[in-house]
C-alpha cells in the first residue's frame, strides 16, 4: 500500500513538472504572439498568470518528487522519505542530478518570464528569449539521466532530447493558440496558425521518428511493441499521438484556411481544446511509462 501511494505520488508530480515543461516552452515560442494581441486580457492572463503557476508547481512538483523517489526507497513512510542521511544519499545519485538541474532549470525559466512582463529594450528581450531556450535545453537534458534511455547510447539520448524538446514545444503552443483564436484578428491568427502548421510538418516529423526509433530500441524489437506491457502502452501512446497528429492535419487543410474568409475561429479553438485533452492524456501515459511500467529486459 505504501509503495502504491508513493508511485501515485511520482506520476502526479512527474505530470505536473510535463506541464510547467510544456508551459515553458509555450511561452518561449509563442509571448510574443500573444502580447502583439494588445489586449488587457491576453498578456496578463498567460503570461502573467498562467505560466508562471504551471511553472511554478512544477518547481515544487519536482521537491516533491525527489522526497517521493526518497520515500519508495526506504520504504519508511514519511519519516523515511524526509531523512536527512537518505536524502543526502539521494541527492548525490542520478534522482539528485536530476532534481537539481529541473530545479535551476525552472527557477530561472520562472525569473525570466516574471521579468518580460515590463518593457525592456529589444537586446535585453533578446537575451531573455535565449535565457528561456537554455532552461528549455537544460530541462531536456534531464530526461537522458535518469531511466531507461539512460542504459542507452549517446544517440539513443540525443534522439529523446529532440523527442521531449518537440513535445514541449507542440503542446505548449496549444494555449497560445487557442488564446489568439478568440484575441487576435481573423488575419494574424491565420498567419500565427499557418507558420505554425510550417514550423509543426517539419518538427513533428522528427517528433515520431525519434519516437519510433526510441520504442524499439527499448523494447528489443518491433514484435516487442506487440508482445510486453510496456509495448502494448507505448502503442497506445502512439495512437494517440496519431490522434492529434490527425486533427492537426485537420487544422492545416480545412479550418485554418476559413480562417482567410474571417470565419472558422470558433471551431478551430474548439479543435485545439479537443487536442489539449489528448496531450494531457498523452503527457499522463508518459508518466506512468517512466515511472511505473518498464521494458522486459
Amino acid at each position: 500500500m505504501e509503495m502504491y501511494i508513493w508511485n501515485t505520488v511520482i506520476v502526479v508530480t512527474k505530470l505536473m513538472f510535463y506541464l510547467g515543461f510544456a508551459a515553458t516552452a509555450g511561452y518561449t515560442f509563442f509571448w510574443r504572439d500573444i502580447n502583439d494581441s494588445r489586449t488587457s486580457y491576453t498578456t496578463p492572463s498567460y503570461s502573467a498568470v498562467w505560466v508562471k503557476v504551471c511553472v511554478f508547481v512544477a518547481f515544487i512538483s519536482n521537491a516533491v518528487w525527489f522526497i517521493a523517489n526518497t520515500g519508495a526507497m526506504v520504504e519508511e513512510g514519511i519519516q523515511g522519505a524526509l531523512d536527512p542521511f537518505m536524502l543526502k544519499i539521494m541527492l548525490s545519485s542520478p534522482i539528485g542530478e536530476v532534481t537539481l538541474y529541473r530545479a535551476g532549470g525552472l527557477a530561472v525559466a520562472l525569473i525570466t518570464i516574471y521579468l518580460l512582463k515590463f518593457k525592456p529594450l529589444k537586446p535585453f528581450l533578446r537575451l531573455k528569449s535565449c535565457l528561456l531556450v537554455l532552461c528549455l535545453f537544460t530541462l531536456s537534458y534531464t530526461f537522458t539521466l535518469t531511466g531507461h534511455v539512460s542504459e542507452l547510447g549517446s544517440i539513443a539520448r540525443i534522439l529523446l532530447m529532440v523527442h521531449v524538446f518537440v513535445m514541449a514545444w507542440w503542446f505548449g503552443a496549444l494555449i497560445p493558440l487557442k488564446l489568439s483564436c478568440h484575441y487576435q484578428s481573423y488575419e494574424k491568427l491565420y498567419k500565427l496558425m499557418d507558420r505554425f502548421g510550417t514550423q509543426a510538418a517539419v518538427l513533428v516529423t522528427l517528433l515520431l521518428s525519434a519516437g519510433i526509433w526510441l520504442a524499439i530500441q527499448l523494447v528489443g524489437s518491433f514484435e516487442g511493441l506487440f508482445s510486453s506491457i510496456y509495448g502494448q502502452t507505448l502503442l497506445v501512446k502512439m495512437f494517440l499521438v496519431t490522434s492529434i497528429l490527425a486533427i492537426a492535419i485537420r487544422h492545416k487543410l480545412k479550418l485554418v484556411p476559413k480562417l482567410k474568409s474571417g470565419s472558422g475561429s470558433e471551431a478551430l479553438s474548439k479543435s485545439i481544446s479537443l487536442e489539449l485533452t489528448i496531450a494531457v492524456a498523452i503527457l499522463i501515459i508518459t508518466s506512468g511509462l517512466t515511472s511505473i511500467v518498464g521494458p522486459e529486459r
